[in-house]
């Protein structure tokens, strides 16, 4: 359990979620310092201090003390790398050796992953723990492997999806009809359209305003970006809809596996495993604060509401996707945890 330092550490962290922005890095790829040690290069979109942040930093600690420094990883925050898709493509060629990343920036090389993106199929963190410590994922890991040159070490995440929206809202009922952002995701539509509001996608970067202007009435996302983009002045009406527990894949290079050779490979395989635990329990916290924190801010209303009809709904889509991608069995496993 960790102490009241760091879990007020974490939180603080997160809020500082807002530094989105994208540049190239320059010093990219692992390379070796005049020290002979192998400098590992690592990225992910959020600002430092982040639970991102922090769980990579975990990472490059782990990996200089089980090497015992022959090893280093250097960590590149605020998408100095690129965004999500870009520095995927160089985990793929090499310049880059390990990220984080979500389910849907890697959609597009191997579809099947974003089972773990499905509105309802994960229930809690519990939930996903038991999918962690299951092998259920352990096809579509050495799927995307096998064809992508790179590998799921371990994962971070755990944030909880919220839904928020312009006018008052308290059920589900209320929100019905209303034109609503999601992400570019057909498997999302059908869904979203299945629970009875109106998908229209929007960019991530022009949200508040179409929030603002009434382009959409409602949207989701985590705690942590309903508080750091302020989506909560346009959108004050929050729903605890819970709908996605979510998945973030420490990723890395088999180009990188190549530079480490046989003896630092499985050293750095641990780190990963025990960075990702100690990820997980950062964000965790987190985003526990910060949901009980939103309803603070002046005219923010916050409400749990029963979701448990939407739940029904989205059985035939899970099914539909998961054999559209070959996944219907891991589907299953998942439903029987």
């Amino acid at each position: 359990m960790m102490n009241k330092r760091i879990v007020k550490f974490a939180t603080l962290a997160a809020v500082g979620a807002l530094a989105l922005t994208g540049c190239s890095g320059s010093d990219q790829g692992g390379s070796g310092t005049k020290d002979d040690s192998i400098v590992l290069i690592a990225g992910h979109q959020l600002a430092e201090g982040t639970p991102f942040d922090q769980g990579l930093k975990k990472f490059a600690e782990l990996v200089e003390e089980k090497t015992d420094g022959r090893v280093k990883v250097e960590v590149k925050p605020n998408a100095q790398l690129g965004n999500e898709t870009e520095m995927f493509q160089g985990l793929e060629t090499g310049t880059v050796d390990a990220g984080i990343f979500a389910p849907g920036s890697i959609a597009e090389y191997y579809p099947s992953i974003t089972l773990l993106s499905m509105p309802y199929l994960v229930e809690d963190r519990d939930a996903r723990d038991q999918i962690l410590e299951s092998g259920i994922l352990d096809s579509i890991e050495q799927g995307i492997t096998d064809k992508t040159g790179t590998e799921i070490l371990s994962y971070f995440g755990g944030s909880v999806r919220q839904m928020f929206f312009t006018e008052p809202a308290r059920s589900i009922e209320d929100v019905e009809g209303r034109l609503f952002r999601v992400q570019p995701s057909e498997m999302l539509t059908e869904s979203y359209q299945a629970m009875g509001l109106e998908p229209t996608v929007i960019a991530y970067n022009e949200l508040y305003n179409a929030l603002e202007s009434g382009v959409v009435n409602g949207a989701e996302n985590e705690a942590v970006f309903i508080e750091s983009q302020k989506f909560y002045e346009a959108a004050p009406n929050i729903l605890l809809t819970q709908h996605e527990v979510t998945f973030r894949m420490l990723m890395i290079s088999s180009k990188t596996w190549d530079k480490l050779g046989d003896e630092l490979t499985p050293l750095v395989r641990e780190a990963g495993e025990e960075a990702g635990v100690f990820a997980r329990d950062v964000e965790g916290i987190a985003d526990e604060e910060l949901i009980a924190s939103l309803g603070d801010h002046d005219g923010v209303t916050v409400t749990k509401v029963d979701t448990s009809a939407w739940r029904a709904k989205m059985e035939p889509i899970w099914e539909k996707y998961a054999e559209q991608w070959g996944v219907s069995e891991e589907l299953k496993s998942i439903e029987e945890l």
